[in-house]
């Protein structure tokens, strides 16, 4: 779908290679920025540390702002917990303490051990329906550490894509079923339906523009596309349909 490429293609022009998922762990390093993010280098992680800490972040992320995230993964890290092995060594309350920043500590504390016994017991890429098993992650947290994590081709569905996408007319919202995962599954299936269809730029594989994509996406939603729209200076104001 022509509309698709060309939010991607606005969206690129006006932001750049975004560099997501973050390392916090990382960052400042060579190839990352101050907030662990390695805009243009893609393939990253590439070994079981980095991923762990992509898997821990899209767990920890979960209704509440990355910023938060972000502080709980440095907390684990100045602690020395930067694997599954060293984080089941730690009570779930003192787990539960360095992670209070994230939000819903203690239930995510239990997600994280549950992630954890299951990586030890199941080491290499897991696959969508091993990790929706798991206590506590759902289709955007087990797409996310699929994209990301292990670089698979997968899109992820959040709610700035459904906003986004609903307001440049290429979703209609009241058509979505209600049901969380079915309409997740349900915009995910159109989403990816019209980018298999669509050449990607030479300089990116298929895996590579689905996260730069997504990541360009979460952007510009905290830019410009937010429950309430910020329009002033928004590339895509012009195609907008503004239907909130």
């Amino acid at each position: 779908m022509e509309s698709l490429t060309r939010v991607f293609s606005t969206l690129y022009r006006c932001y750049g290679p975004q560099g997501w998922w973050p390392l916090p762990s990382l960052a400042g390093g060579k190839g990352y920025d101050e907030r662990g993010s390695h805009p243009g280098v893609f393939g990253i992680p590439d070994g079981d540390e980095g991923r762990w800490e992509v898997m821990c972040g899209a767990v920890l992320t979960q209704n509440t702002s990355w910023t938060n995230a972000e502080r709980a993964l440095l907390a684990l890290a100045a602690e020395g917990i930067r694997g599954p092995r060293t984080l089941l060594k730690y009570p779930p309350e003192r787990l539960a303490e360095l992670i209070r920043s994230s939000g819903y500590y203690n239930q995510k504390a239990k997600k994280l051990r549950s992630m954890a016994s299951f990586v030890l017991a199941c080491p290499g890429s897991p696959t969508r329906e091993e990790l929706l098993s798991l206590k506590g992650i759902g289709n955007e947290t087990a797409d996310s550490i699929l994209l990301y994590a292990w670089h698979q081709p997968v899109f992820v569905v959040d709610a700035y894509t459904i906003r986004l996408f609903t307001r440049f007319g290429l979703l209609e919202a009241s058509s979505l079923p209600a049901q969380t995962s079915k309409r997740y599954n349900d915009v995910q299936f159109f989403i990816l339906k019209h980018l298999s269809k669509i050449s990607i730029p030479d300089d990116l594989s298929r895996t590579d523009y689905y996260a730069e994509f997504h990541a360009l996406i979460v952007r510009h939603a905290k830019l410009h596309c937010g429950a309430r729209p910020d329009c002033v200076y928004c590339p895509l104001e012009q195609r907008c349909l503004k239907r909130i």
